[in-house]
């Protein structure tokens, strides 16, 4: 309808829901790269994402149009245009697609003040998902947390990666209404970041059935390994590190149940380099502070 091809970028501000899944496998499968859009954020916020990023379409929901500016993106309201969106035909999408075109956009906070739009291609959404699928075993992504805002890079691994193992995904719109979910007892994999993990013990939300526990996002508190620990359906709990421009996960470690270390950010995900380096991009021995370099695929 609109001519999406490579590179061409598409805004999704949707509630969390099954649709808002779809939309964004719907822009990938057209060939496009999507930009997420939280409705949650600032109307500034929302706007400034929107033109900066070039967005020729925008994915939505009529109630959410209000909450933007002026811009010049098409609207698609999924639900009020759902009747001629299901006329549509059904037949297979030709995508001239290459591993090397973009797959997301997504905003940081940027260390000017402005949002900083971080875009990452196809090839490398994919390595990710390739670690993942051969470093956790098939039956961890049964039932997957969704708990992210899409506009964070947890929710690709949260999102995509479930599907790719042919695994489920449990979208839910924040902690508190994890309860209410008729398939909590179903999720067997949570990724997320301490703080939510650690307010999901205080409610004792916590799933019984979940026995992966990701955390990423914010520093590990060794406090908080050890009370996972204490549910005894709790298996592994791993630590996962990573900045959005390098594809969600860097590296990766296995908290031990009897651990007295504190946690550490692990070792390098499959096909991916680390370097502790000084100011003059030297290698430092073990034990002497540096800084991070990261490389790979």
């Amino acid at each position: 309808k609109f001519g999406v091809g490579p590179e061409t970028r598409v805004g999704v501000l949707m509630e969390r829901s099954l649709e808002m899944l779809v939309a964004l496998l719907g822009v990938l499968k057209a060939g496009g790269a999507y930009v997420p859009l939280d409705p949650e954020y600032p109307r500034e916020r929302l706007g400034f994402m929107l033109t900066d990023s070039g967005a020729r379409a925008l994915l939505t929901q009529q109630h959410l149009v209000e909450l933007l500016p002026a811009h010049q993106a098409d609207i698609v309201c999924i639900d009020t245009e759902s009747q001629s969106i299901h006329a549509a035909t059904a037949e297979n999408l030709r995508c001239d697609v290459t591993a090397r075109n973009l797959a997301y956009v997504i905003y940081t906070s940027g260390s000017t003040g402005w949002p900083k739009g971080t875009a990452i291609e196809h090839r490398s959404a994919a390595i990710l998902s390739q670690w993942a699928r051969e470093s956790f075993e098939p039956e961890a992504f049964a039932g997957t947390l969704a708990l992210t805002s899409i506009c964070f890079d947890l929710s690709i691994f949260e999102l995509f990666v479930p599907l790719h193992c042919g695994g489920k995904v449990i979208i839910v719109r924040d902690v508190l209404h994890l309860s209410q979910v008729p398939a909590t007892h179903q999720v067997t994999l949570i990724n997320t970041v301490p703080s939510a993990i650690d307010e999901l013990l205080q409610l004792s939300y916590l799933p019984a059935s979940a026995y992966v526990v990701n955390l990423a996002g914010e520093p590990l508190q060794k406090k908080l390994v050890q009370q996972l620990y204490e549910r005894k359906t709790v298996k592994h709990v791993f630590n996962l590190y990573g900045p959005t421009e390098d594809t969600t996960y860097s590296t990766w470690g296995l908290m031990t149940r009897d651990d007295h270390e504190s946690p550490t950010v692990g070792r390098p995900i499959s096909n991916t380099r680390s370097y502790m380096l000084d100011r003059r991009g030297r290698p430092l021995p073990i034990g002497i502070p540096g800084e991070l370099h990261l490389g790979g695929m």
